[in-house]
């Protein structure tokens, strides 16, 4: 079957089915408004008071509409959301298939028509006079292409023409638009558009507000358009963005200007090989320029002039925002600054810092700090001699001085120390205390406890119920309310907590551990690896190398070992006094 007479036939199925679809519900319709006619109206005067003499109210029966004119037709918006079978071209032809001749073959269905004659002929066109032209979405005007002596392609369309002999000759149509393709000739002209290349040597074309010139052999391209430019000619580019422009010759010139006139203007030059920068802001009045060693940076605040590394100058502009300031430094012999609050003096050998609560001044041979408006007060010689320091703060009361390295002493409401080469104490009034004697034995006590230390072997202390003792690197003791650690390295381990009375002891090659059960307390005794025993409150064993022979009681119940192997045994002898827990 063709595929006109298959879709012929389709559309008639399609059709038959649609009509009976159609003739039941109009009869399903009919019938409704039948009962509806036949059915008597209820009696109003039964129900209304014998002084009314209102007209009865019509009966509410459903709408009658009429099929619609088009049911295939549907919205632009829903075609979009559920799409169509012919949003890619016109239908498919319909009507019978008449062939006419061998070599050319010719085939006519409809609207369209195929010519052959292969591998030379090939020829196919839709839109041919047909009475099918009236249907929905079938071509009215002819459309033809076809492929001729195996490179020539033609095609014929109200909106596309096409000639092309490949792989050499091209020229199209596209509504407006032509486009000529002759090797690598290009020529394209559209409404306001035309292109010309000449491939690889150059591509250049126009639109109605730009257009664009390339040429890759001469290292140069270029496009323009109203918001913006480039063009680049082998070192040299220029870029526009708006009035923004950028151009320079890499790596030797760059320079930059935003093309701003109301207020906001900003340019830079860079030239690498001169070490030469310099940059202006209009808006926040800041400009830079370096040459060289030389940096000049300039604001509304301050100015700033450095000759790098060595000398360095900053000016205030009090007029224009800034403060009243200036520091200047040459390097490693001066600096010298100041503003409203502090000035700072800095020479070989002297440092002197004022500002309105402090004054610091330090030398080799005697230095002086003054802080808090006077409350604080230091004064130190050396440190060419034994450093001697006196330190006061009047608003705590506090008093210290020292001759180092021989003695140190501190006095204060809070307490007293005193340090010399070979002993010391720190006392604070009512808290601690704190013993140093050389070379490193410290006693210290406190409202907790004590703790005496001879650094690094001996630790020993208590800190409420708490105590420590530490021999080391031998001996180790912790206690407190939770429990205890001993350890006696390497032959002796303790761990005992108090919650439950547990208790696990290694000493040697022998094992006890203790821990508090119901009715008592479960423990156990190994001697590694020849003897165990141990006891509960239900029961008790004893094994010999680990089961090669042993006896287990729990309760009523007993079993022996005998070669390793566990037999039940039973039994109603009462376990001894202190019984142990069956194993």
């Amino acid at each position: 079957m063709t595929q006109g007479a298959y879709r012929v036939r389709s559309v008639f199925l399609a059709t038959a089915a649609a009509m009976v679809v159609f003739a039941a519900a109009s009869s399903a319709h009919a019938q409704r408004r039948r009962n509806n006619q036949e059915q008597p109206a209820p009696s109003h005067e039964e129900s209304k008071p014998d002084d009314a003499d209102e007209a009865p109210t019509p009966l509410r029966t459903e709408p009658d509409l009429a099929p619609p004119s088009d049911s295939l037709r549907v919205s632009p918006e829903v075609r979009a959301r559920i799409g169509s079978d012919w949003s890619s071209g016109p239908p498919s032809a319909v009507g019978p298939v008449l062939h006419t001749g061998a070599i050319p073959y010719e085939e006519r269905q409809g609207d369209y028509r195929l010519r052959l004659a292969p591998p030379f002929f090939i020829e196919q066109t839709r839109g041919l006079p047909d009475v099918s032209q009236s249907r929905y979405g079938v071509p009215r005007q002819e459309d033809t292409e076809g492929l001729y002596g195996l490179l020539y392609y033609r095609r014929r369309s109200p909106t596309l023409d096409v000639d092309t002999l490949f792989p050499a000759l091209w020229h199209v149509r596209a509504g407006d638009s032509h486009l000529t393709v002759v090797g690598p000739l290009l020529h394209r002209e559209a409404p306001g558009a035309n292109d010309n290349w000449l491939a690889p040597l150059y591509f250049t074309g126009s639109r109605s507000q730009g257009g664009y010139f390339h040429a890759p052999l001469l290292l140069t391209t270029s496009h323009w358009s109203p918001p913006g430019a480039f063009a680049l000619v082998g070192p040299y580019f220029r870029s526009r963005d708006g009035a923004s422009v950028d151009a320079g010759i890499a790596p030797l010139f760059f320079h930059g200007d935003n093309g701003d006139i109301l207020g906001n203007h900003r340019e830079y030059t860079l030239i690498p090989p001169l070490l030469f920068y310099h940059s202006s802001h209009e808006l926040d009045g800041r400009s830079t320029t370096v040459a060289g060693p030389i940096i000049i940076q300039s604001d509304p605040k301050r100015d700033v002039f450095d000759f790098a590394p060595l000398f360095f100058h900053i000016s205030g502009k009090p007029a224009t925002g800034g403060v009243t300031e200036e520091h200047t430094t040459l390097l490693p012999f001066f600096h010298y600054g100041y503003d409203v609050d502090q000035s700072l003096l800095v020479l070989p050998g002297y440092y002197r810092h004022v500002s309105r609560t402090s004054d610091t001044m330090w030398t080799p041979f005697y230095s002086r700090a003054v802080g808090r408006n006077g409350a604080t007060t230091l004064s130190a010689a050396g440190p060419i001699l034994p450093l001697w320091w006196d330190y006061r703060d009047r608003d705590l009361d506090i008093h210290a001085w020292a001759l180092a390295p021989l003695f140190y002493t501190s006095d204060s409401p809070a307490g007293h120390d005193w340090l010399t080469p070979l002993a010391g104490r720190f006392e604070t009034y009512g808290q601690s205390k704190t013993w140093w004697i050389f070379p490193t034995l410290t006693l210290m006590s406190d409202k907790h406890g004590w703790e005496n230390d001879f650094h690094p072997l001996v630790y020993v202390g208590k800190s409420d119920d708490s105590t420590h003792t530490v021999l080391a690197p031998i001996f180790w003791d912790f206690a407190s309310a939770q429990g205890r650690t001993t350890v006696g390295f390497p032959l002796y381990w303790r761990f005992a907590k108090g919650q439950d009375d547990s208790v696990v002891q290694v000493a040697a090659n022998t094992v006890y551990t203790q821990k508090r059960v119901a009715g008592g307390v479960d423990w156990q005794f190994h001697l590694v690896p020849l003897f165990s025993y141990g006891e509960s409150p239900t029961g008790y064993f004893w094994n010999v190398l680990f089961g090669l022979a042993g006896y287990s009681r729990d309760g009523a119940e007993a079993s022996v070992r005998a070669l390793w192997i566990p037999i039940n045994v039973g039994g109603s002898n009462p376990p001894p006094t202190n019984t142990a827990m069956a194993r």
